[in-house]
């Protein structure tokens, strides 16, 4: 005989296992969907804000990556893949989002948690809290990459993409609706270049209907059935006033760009006009691509990157005139630095050639500096600097009117 009361399942097939299982216990069963669930699938109206909240751009793409917990987990088994990814994917392109299980924050400690993860911090990862954060990630999400664990099978489930980057087939029933989700997804194969196979997943938009219809019997319907178990079995009355499904909240999250980046771009002149396409990825001390140039932040990089630094780069806004002219004096191998004077304008400054400012209601800033850069190496002059600059870093495409040591520039706006 059961020992519950009420024995409560998110999908009538759990039911029918039950059957099979344990028929006894049919009568205390109760089909009451996913709360969880339903409270993401009431939040996607709101993908944009949630979007908004990772700090994502228009055009970049969002690389959700998630981990269970144990030896054959994805952080178990594949503890570098986050900082690959973050390494292999363009910065203007996409953005890296990392959620660790609850019980890897508690078995290990969040310091030892946020110094295992600090070098992806570092590139500008996110790391998502282990109470809150993750369910806004999934819906914000364009591609999930996991293992074994719910938070795979629920992004899965919203319709995202989803790669297997840890399998453990024995970790969970092969018949139950996880297990048959991780005999049909597709893998990520960590011998080859990360960079294609996740712009081929998100392309493909593979998604998994016919398992993830498993995740609940009764969408959006968990709030009112479980009340009224619950209330069934206080034996009380339950309220007149409707159960309600509140939204997913908006994450608390700790944002920081990359300490340092390899940077290039191809220059083009149009019709008085200059072109350029902007590459950036997250950098460490290395041997730099040919063309390519490294672009460090003041924000604790290490000294070696900025003694190599070709830009210097500060974010908080200030003197940028003479805060360019110092640093440049401090570090000698240093080109450019740039930094904003308020939340708008941006200063590039040279060694001895003067200024170029750019003005904008939003986008990163630091970009422009990359621009600067690659027209000094072409052997231009500042003085001949363009009145019209069109750029395109990742899917974004901006147009700027520019004036050597006083330029207006006009915001970026998605193609």
């Amino acid at each position: 005989m059961p020992i519950a009361s009420s024995l409560v399942f998110s999908h009538d097939e759990q039911v029918e296992r039950l059957r099979r299982s344990c028929p006894a216990a049919l009568d205390v069963a109760v089909v009451a969907g996913d709360p969880c669930f339903d409270r993401m699938l009431a939040s996607v109206p709101l993908r944009r804000t949630y979007r908004d909240a990772f700090g994502l751009r228009p055009g970049q793409q969002l690389v959700f990556v998630s981990s269970s917990w144990g030896p054959e987990s994805l952080y178990g088994t594949a503890p570098t893949l986050v900082r690959d990814l973050r390494d292999e994917l363009p910065l203007d392109e996409f953005a890296v989002v990392v959620a660790l299980h609850p019980n890897i924050w508690a078995h290990h400690s969040p310091w030892q948690i946020e110094m295992w993860l600090d070098d992806c911090r570092r590139r500008g990862v996110v790391l998502v809290p282990p109470e809150e954060g993750w369910r806004a990630g999934l819906i914000a999400s364009d591609l999930v990459i996991g293992d074994h664990g719910s938070v795979t099978f629920y992004g899965a489930a919203l319709g995202k993409p989803t790669l297997l980057a840890a399998w453990p087939e024995d970790a969970v029933d092969p018949a139950s609706p996880v297990g048959m989700f991780i005999a049909a997804a597709d893998r990520l194969d960590p011998s080859r270049p990360l960079g294609e196979q996740v712009r081929a997943a998100i392309e493909r938009g593979r998604t998994h209907e016919e398992i993830t219809r498993f995740t609940t019997s009764v969408p959006g319907e968990a709030a009112r059935l479980l009340r009224t178990e619950f209330y069934r079995l206080l034996d009380l009355p339950e309220p007149e006033t409707p159960a309600l499904t509140r939204v997913i909240p908006l994450p608390e999250l700790s944002l920081r760009p990359p300490v340092a980046e390899i940077v290039r771009a191809d220059l083009w002149i149009s019709d008085d006009q200059l072109g350029v396409a902007v590459v950036r990825y997250a950098a460490d001390v290395a041997p730099l691509p040919a063309g390519a140039g490294l672009m460090v932040s003041t924000d604790e990089p290490c000294s070696t990157q900025l003694e190599l630094a070709d830009i210097v780069v500060h974010d908080q806004p200030g003197d940028a005139h003479g805060w360019i002219a110092d640093t440049l004096d401090a570090f000698p191998g240093a080109v450019l630095a740039t930094m904003p004077v308020n939340e708008t304008t941006w200063v590039v400054g040279t060694r001895d050639a003067g200024f170029v400012e750019f003005t904008s209601a939003g986008g990163d800033g630091r970009v422009w500096s990359v621009v600067v850069l690659a027209w000094l190496r072409e052997g231009r002059r500042i003085a001949d600097f363009p009145a019209l600059v069109r750029l395109q870093a990742g899917q974004t495409n901006s147009a700027s009117l520019c004036r050597v040591a006083s330029a207006e520039w006009i915001s970026p706006r998605s193609s």
